[in-house]
């Protein structure tokens, strides 16, 4: 488990520590440097797997580095983990130092696909189970964990799942998160392709709530599930339960609310708590007081410990380097402080609204 990440020449970012716990929230205002965060564990995840840390998009190495270091000077992103060892992922305008550590890393971005009538098949030689950057892979990774048997934890079978199985569970938690939803999938391996029902219809005419959230709901329980014999299974899927074990699981999720009801946004916070009580790792970017508010009931409901979850608001001072604050959370659901601009904006409005005129 990551204990913590330094980050350093990038961006807005000129030397940053965060401390990391089973759950991490990221949460700022727009431009305030919580997107570079995920983005060097991205990058630090692309490096250790042999691949340019260079995000597609993102710019060379010269646009990246922070305008407030020298231009000769790297940038650094260092994970300190929980059994002490230190590992860097460096990168200057020529080389990159690739880091020898890393845990199975498991991203959904805010870039998600909307409502598709078809989404491909995984097919890459890299046969880790992925449900892909913008959830383009759901549907497989959702199929393919059924197929091999991936049981959950009891802490996250859902009261309305008629199983332990993935499936079952997924149906579960989106029976609370997006009620009324009954939904289904085929593959079909010779086109390459699988296509999803949502209440018999197609994506398209149900909305965009579903299309994005379910990426995230299966990334969550994928990450938790546990695969229950490995002596009739793949050897590639040895392998990858091998790593798991040794190196854990890290999920990093952006923006989980996006296109939900409140409700559903608080049940997404529950569900990303006892998730990370079940020894996978967290990271979780949002503007969602709600999705904040359903990880405070989750402690205050004992569902997971509040030593476990780190909330920060990042920030820029006056020169526009990123700064961060840390409110500590107790065991009943309560932090100590709270800094402006810290899911605030509910209580000002209010205040405005509950001025009389003159």
């Amino acid at each position: 488990m990551i204990k913590s990440l330094k980050i350093s020449g990038y961006k807005s970012i000129v030397n940053l520590e965060i401390i990391f716990g089973s759950l991490t929230l990221l949460a700022g205002l727009n431009n305030s440097g919580k997107s570079s965060v995920i983005q060097a564990l991205r990058m630090y995840s692309a490096a250790y797997n042999g691949k340019s840390p260079l995000l597609e998009g993102h710019g060379d190495v010269a646009e990246l580095r922070s305008d407030f270091v020298n231009l000769s000077d790297d940038i650094c992103v260092t994970a300190n983990f929980s059994d002490q060892s230190t590992e860097n992922m460096r990168l200057s305008t020529n080389s990159i130092y690739r880091p020898s550590i890393c845990p199975e890393f498991f991203y959904v971005g805010a870039d998600r696909l909307g409502p598709q009538p078809y989404l491909p098949i995984n097919i890459s030689l890299d046969s880790k189970l992925r449900v892909g950057d913008r959830g383009e892979f759901v549907f497989d990774f959702v199929k393919k964990l059924e197929d091999y048997g991936y049981l959950l934890p009891d802490q996250l079978v859902h009261p309305s799942s008629e199983g332990k199985t993935f499936e079952y569970v997924l149906q579960g938690w989106l029976s609370e998160i997006a009620p009324g939803v009954n939904f289904s999938f085929t593959t079909n391996k010779k086109a390459d392709i699988s296509q999803a029902e949502i209440n018999n219809y197609r994506p398209a005419n149900v909305g965009f709530g579903l299309s994005y959230t379910l990426p995230i709901i299966a990334a969550t329980l994928g990450a938790a599930a546990k695969v229950p014999t490995f002596t009739t299974q793949d050897e590639w899927l040895n392998n990858w339960e091998t790593l798991k074990s040794q190196h854990g699981v890290l999920v990093v999720l952006e923006n989980p609310e996006a296109h939900l009801h409140p409700q559903g946004q608080t049940a997404m916070g529950k569900l990303i708590a006892i998730a990370a009580s079940c020894g996978v790792q967290i990271v979780v970017e949002t503007h969602s007081e709600h999705v904040m508010d359903g990880i405070r009931i989750a402690v205050k409901s004992e569902l997971i410990k509040s030593e476990l979850v780190k909330f920060h608001y990042l920030s820029k001072n006056k020169d526009g380097v990123t700064q961060i604050d840390t409110p500590n959370l107790d065991d009943d659901g309560k932090v100590d402080f709270w800094p402006e601009g810290f899911f605030d904006q509910t209580l000002k409005n209010r205040s405005i609204l509950a001025k009389r005129k003159r």
